[in-house]
């Protein structure tokens, strides 16, 4: 089994932490010590904390439950659905209280820190473009109306999503992922 590096160790462990505490709550040390390395290891990898949080929102995405194998043969609908359904099962699991590492990353400390808003507008403009890819694709399938604008389309559904995540973490209930799925699924893609 490869042995895995100081740095990949502290960014696991400040992906972890960042996620479940925020950037404000969590120390260097917090970290470091959540990683099992040397806090003067931090430094010999990152300049700053603000640019390890930045590297943890580059790997967020790829790491995400938007990215997790879903049935084959679905719609392009039926996917999309699939997907936002894995990471409404994900926020139920961790009872609401971790939210998306982009939104709290986004509301937390994009305004202080051009870097982490740079990787938020990456990140959330990456996944806006796959969810209007598969828009397009509901539409050459004739699931959806081809008048729509595929892009604003997904940024929208993007940014409701976000919305409803903040609102988990607020009610600590599913109600606003219910509301979302009536909404975009019930409603507007029918």
């Amino acid at each position: 089994m490869p042995q895995v590096s100081v740095r990949e160790k502290i960014v696991d462990s400040a992906l972890a932490e960042f996620h479940q505490r925020g950037f404000s709550a969590c120390s260097v040390e917090d970290i470091t010590r959540a990683a099992g390395v040397p806090k003067g290891s931090f430094y010999n990898h990152f300049a700053s904390k603000e640019e390890l949080a930045a590297e943890t929102v580059r790997r967020y995405g790829p790491a995400s439950g938007w990215r997790a194998e879903v049935a084959d043969g679905l719609s392009p609908v039926q996917e999309l659905r699939a997907r936002f359904s894995v990471m409404a099962d994900v926020l139920a699991r961790n009872e609401f209280s971790r939210g998306c590492l982009f939104g709290n990353m986004g509301t937390e400390v994009a305004d202080r820190s051009p870097a982490i808003r740079a990787e938020v507008e990456t990140s959330l403009g990456a996944w806006s473009d796959r969810v209007a890819k598969l828009l397009r694709s509901a539409q050459t399938a004739g699931e959806i109306a081809a008048d729509r604008d595929a892009d604003v389309l997904g940024r929208f559904l993007v940014n409701a999503w976000e919305g409803a995540v903040t609102r988990t973490k607020v009610n600590k209930s599913g109600e606003a992922m219910d509301d979302f799925f009536a909404v975009v699924f019930d409603q507007l893609l029918r």
